[in-house]
């Protein structure tokens, strides 16, 4: 019998998919702006041996795995923010490229990366991008429903609208505290809402046209919005590193289970960080290796 980790529990838990026989299994992708180190990796090998049990087994697996390739702005790393640059588009204007240009060349070295390590390739890579209109969607129910509320353009989502907020991570609305992992926005009505639409400046690359402005979407919409279409209501089994657990992972639950009245995720599996000399490896750090330096080592 497998036997699963869940976050969201915080305890071990036998594995029954909803579907006898079938498992459905969401992974949060990488952002496409820069090659992704081991540590990513780490997260996609631990899917990827989880997947392969799971077929070993006998059941029949839907593996969908997003790739980012707008909204996650250069904050939301440290911070439930609704502030910074796009990691693209800020990668985009350093080499003097197009956001386009930039997202294929790394999605392309992504799936290298991930065939060099054996990782079996998910059935579907949705793109963030090509799926803008099920994203106003959501949103659009999110506001009808009054979990959500425009103002200047942007789309915020309501926190207190959700009293469950904070189950996975432990970070309920009690708990947080303006400083921490918030950060005020002159348009938000509580410092802990996060953004589902933000209004684009003029000059911004990456832009689209909406209800209430032409700009781009939140980074914590997109992953609802992909597995919403591609798995459905409620999923077996959702993975992706711990440093996702909070805003990240958090924020879909609120507005994937607001929208459907579901429970959106079974089982939450997460990966701990990888450590060098102690601390989290990371690209803001500095302290991260890909792939190629591994090599470079004679691994």
């Amino acid at each position: 019998m497998l036997r699963l980790y869940n976050t969201l529990s915080k305890k071990k838990e036998a594995f029954s998919p909803i579907n006898k026989g079938k498992v459905s299994i969401y992974t949060c992708g990488p952002t496409v702006y820069d090659y992704i180190h081991i540590g990513n990796l780490r997260s996609f090998v631990t899917a990827d041996i989880l997947r392969r049990y799971l077929e070993y087994s006998g059941y029949e697996v839907r593996h969908i795995k997003n790739i980012t390739d707008v909204g996650h702005l250069t904050q939301d790393d440290i911070a439930q923010a609704d502030t910074g640059e796009d990691k693209i588009l800020k990668k985009a204007l350093t080499e003097k490229k197009t956001p386009e240009e930039i997202a294929d060349f790394y999605t392309e070295a992504f799936h290298r990366d991930e065939e060099a390590m054996n990782i079996l390739r998910a059935h579907f890579f949705p793109k963030a991008t090509a799926h803008i209109p099920q994203m106003i969607k959501i949103i659009e129910t999110l506001i009808k429903k009054g979990h959500a509320y425009e103002k200047n353009g942007n789309v915020f989502f309501d926190v207190k609208s959700f009293p469950e907020y904070g189950k996975l991570s432990g970070n309920t609305l009690e708990n947080l505290k303006v400083g921490a992992r918030l950060e005020e926005h002159p348009d938000k009505k509580h410092p802990w809402d996060f953004a589902l639409w933000l209004k684009a400046d003029p000059k911004h690359l990456l832009q689209w046209d909406s209800p209430w402005s032409r700009g781009y979407p939140g980074w914590h919409i997109e992953c609802s919005a992909m597995s919403l279409e591609y798995l459905g209501d409620t999923i077996d089994i959702h993975t992706g590193g711990e440093d996702n657990i909070f805003p990240h992972h958090e924020a879909e639950i609120a507005q994937s289970e607001c929208f459907s009245g579901k429970k959106f995720v079974r089982f939450w599996v997460h990966t701990r960080h990888l450590l060098v000399e102690g601390e989290k490896m990371s690209k803001s750090k500095g302290n991260f290796y890909i792939l190629q330096d591994i090599r470079e080592k004679g691994f």
